[in-house]
């Protein structure tokens, strides 16, 4: 991990992802990017919410959540497993 600005993190992966462009910005879909900031965070109610928000704003389904945890590394990923378990069960 490497820094180049304090409000940007960049992160070696094996899988880079898919590009989305939403109003000529290219980034990441919205359940690699919720997933990926989720991992970073501590507190179980900020990961709920986060996961929440993709999902209420019709960013993304649980299912889409879901698959990329399936498909991601699993580091840092137990708290964001709970919370998905938690809002959305099955």
């Amino acid at each position: 991990m490497r820094r180049a600005n304090p409000w940007i993190l960049l992160e070696r992966t094996t899988r880079p992802p898919v590009v989305v462009e939403r109003h000529g910005l290219r980034l990441a879909g919205a359940a690699r990017a919720a997933l990926d900031l989720a991992r970073r965070e501590l507190n179980p109610r900020a990961i709920a919410e986060v996961l929440d928000a993709v999902v209420s704003a019709r960013l993304c389904t649980p299912a889409d959540l879901r698959e990329e945890l399936r498909v991601s590394s699993r580091r840092g990923t137990a708290l964001v497993r709970q919370a998905l378990g938690h809002l959305y069960p099955g």
